[in-house]
């Protein structure tokens, strides 16, 4: 159930970070298969998912069980959680503005510098950077740009 009903952007944002399936084996295994019943473990499912009664808010940061974790695990997960805010709150901006480029014209490559331009450009390497940070920030932005613009022409699902 969590792996068709994850919101959008957070599944995203977890395919990116390449931790889909280990929030999926961590989340099941300390919160959800610990509980005896199927009504338990479905309830569970959507408190998870920020479904239940009127609410309707996904926190990922509330799906990890913090103080159980080694601080080798606090920062993998703090660095997914990075992505996953960034996700929520950028995603659909961007999203917006290549379909308003692409419906204007615009070539894949004005599109990805435009996204870079706009969005990303605390990721984009700098002048005074050395030439293998460039090298290696400059790959990154362009593989992040090229796995958003997946997302929108629904590449990735």
């Amino acid at each position: 159930m969590l792996r068709d009903r994850c919101p959008k952007v957070v599944s995203y944002a977890l395919k990116w970070c390449k931790a889909k399936e280990k929030w999926l084996d961590y989340v099941y295994k300390n919160q959800i298969w610990p509980l005896s019943s199927k009504k338990e473990r479905l309830n569970q499912t959507k408190l998870i998912l920020g479904i239940q009664g009127n609410s309707h808010h996904f926190d990922f940061y509330n799906t990890i069980c913090w103080n159980e974790l080694t601080n080798e695990e606090c920062a993998y997960w703090r660095y997914v959680n990075e992505w996953v805010e960034f996700f929520r709150s950028k995603y659909m901006y961007i999203e917006n503005m290549y379909a308003i480029s692409v419906t204007a014209g615009k070539t894949i490559q004005q599109c990805k510098y435009e996204i870079m331009k706009t969005y990303l450009t605390q990721m984009c390497p700098k002048k005074t950077d050395p030439q293998d940070i460039i090298e290696e920030k400059t790959k990154r932005v362009n593989e992040l740009t090229d796995f958003l613009i997946d997302c929108f022409e629904g590449n990735i699902q």
